[in-house]
């Protein structure tokens, strides 16, 4: 590999590249990149650093290219100096994923991982196999989250259970969509355990504990509910603990666990009553943007890839608008008070520092829930409400490939992006889906009768 030259041009590329990656501008970076490769073509990590930038900017083709040319090189380098590199294949794995062609990514990651089986290529492989339906697989590979340093604050899954008596603490660990999917295991638990006299106590999310409560609260006995702190200690003295995310690996994996009936919802009391269909209206919940959990480049790309831009959530009000809908603001955060003037087009809307037990009750007054990939999208489909889920073109394995159903929830329907980061077309379909379900007709108002 040759040094990089000594010019000026190539020092101030880097500069601004640093600038870009910092302050998240993914777009930019890789431009910038593609033309530092100009000035130093035979250095194969500022093509991977390029390619990352790339995927970390939602546009897997490019990052493919780069990936596949650094891999090449990479090999041809290998037989003179030193041993194959895991990298560029993880990257191709990453990014064959998210192009949809899962049987290569499946031959990538494991190519990866015979040259270093890193914990965080193991998960990523274990995500992509929940979209090939290898259930089990998958929930055995994402065991070794737990190899990851830092991961759930030092906690670790135990392989057993613990005596009579004893506390079995189970905890959530990752984002609150996860939680709010992987709670349809807990009755299965609560079976297992059930004459053993093993306490079971639930640690979730504090804007969770309500929603959870009311529930499982027909379980005997019930679970103990607390709020997970932020950075959550070790268990207590002989408590035995699971992540909410092992109880597939446990129990059985696959949407529908072996030992419970296939139902609709498992996270509505039987005291929350469903509005009457049509009774004022057709009212409609909207939640329009992913999550923001951290800034991570990673956590930058999902929300961005996942959010309705303000442009497309203007066409998807306005439409609604027009067909005389009744609209529900149904999102929180630093998204919803950005709304402006489009907050105006909201009857009603859930509380801004409501928990998600006040969410569900808001969503039980709606004919349907229309929601981008994230926990609002989880919580409907676990309450067996009727949910439309509008999805990026590169959407996350677990909601598979090409089906306008999900076997997760059987009240979901799933709207995909038909190219990389075109919203208009989904708003356009689901716009027209609304009318044609609902048997409206555009308002006098509106201009279009």
């Amino acid at each position: 590999m040759r040094p990089f030259p000594p010019n000026h041009e190539l020092a101030d590329l880097l500069l601004e590249v640093s600038q870009a990656e910092a302050s998240q501008d993914w777009d930019l970076a890789a431009c910038l990149l593609e033309e530092a490769q100009i000035l130093v073509p035979d250095d194969h990590h500022l093509r991977i650093r390029a390619a990352n930038a790339f995927w970390f900017s939602d546009q897997p083709h490019q990052a493919l290219r780069l990936y596949q040319d650094a891999a090449l090189r990479l090999y041809q380098d290998a037989a003179l100096t030193a041993p194959q590199q895991a990298g560029p294949y993880l990257g191709i794995a990453n990014a064959l994923r998210d192009l949809n062609r899962f049987e290569e990514a499946d031959q990538a990651f494991q190519l990866c991982r015979s040259l270093s089986d890193s914990p965080q290529a193991a998960c990523n492989h274990a995500s992509l196999l929940l979209g090939l339906e290898r259930y089990d697989e998958a929930y055995r590979l994402a065991e070794r989250r737990f190899e990851i340093a830092g991961y759930a604050h030092g906690r670790s899954s135990s392989p057993g259970l613990p005596g009579r008596g004893a506390a079995l603490h189970v905890w959530s660990e990752q984002g609150l969509g996860d939680t709010l999917q992987y709670l349809r295991w807990l009755p299965l638990l609560h079976q297992r355990i059930s004459g053993s006299g093993i306490r079971l106590v639930l640690e979730v999310e504090a804007s969770l504990v309500t929603l959870v409560q009311q529930a499982f609260s027909g379980l005997d006995p019930e679970p103990e509910v607390l709020p997970l702190g932020e950075s959550p200690g070790p268990l207590p003295q002989g408590a035995t603990g699971l992540g909410l995310l092992s109880l597939p690996d446990r129990l059985g994996g696959g949407p529908h666990p072996e030992g419970l009936p296939e139902q609709g919802s498992y996270l509505r009391p039987s005291a929350w009553n469903q509005r009457s269909a049509w009774e004022g209206g057709v009212r409609i919940g909207i939640t329009w943007a992913s999550g923001r959990k951290g800034d991570s480049a990673f956590q930058w790309r999902e929300y961005h890839k996942r959010s309705l831009d303000r442009a497309n959530l203007d066409r998807l009000t306005q439409g609604l608008l027009n067909l005389g809908c009744s609209l529900v603001l149904i999102q929180q955060g630093a998204d919803r008070e950005a709304l402006g003037p489009l907050a105006a087009r909201f009857d009603d809307a859930i509380d801004p520092q409501g928990d998600f037990a006040h969410t569900a009750a808001v969503i039980q007054t709606t004919d349907l829930i229309l929601s981008v990939d994230t926990s609002v999208a989880h919580l409907s489909g676990a309450l067996g409400h009727p949910t439309w889920v509008l999805l990026p073109w590169s959407a996350d394995p677990r909601w598979l490939r090409g089906r306008s159903d999900s076997p997760w929830y059987p009240s979901l329907q799933l709207f995909r992006q038909e190219d990389p980061g075109l919203w208009s077309s989904v708003v356009e379909t689901v716009i027209q889906a609304v009318r044609q379900t609902f048997a409206l007709k555009p308002t006098a108002e509106s201009g279009l009768i």
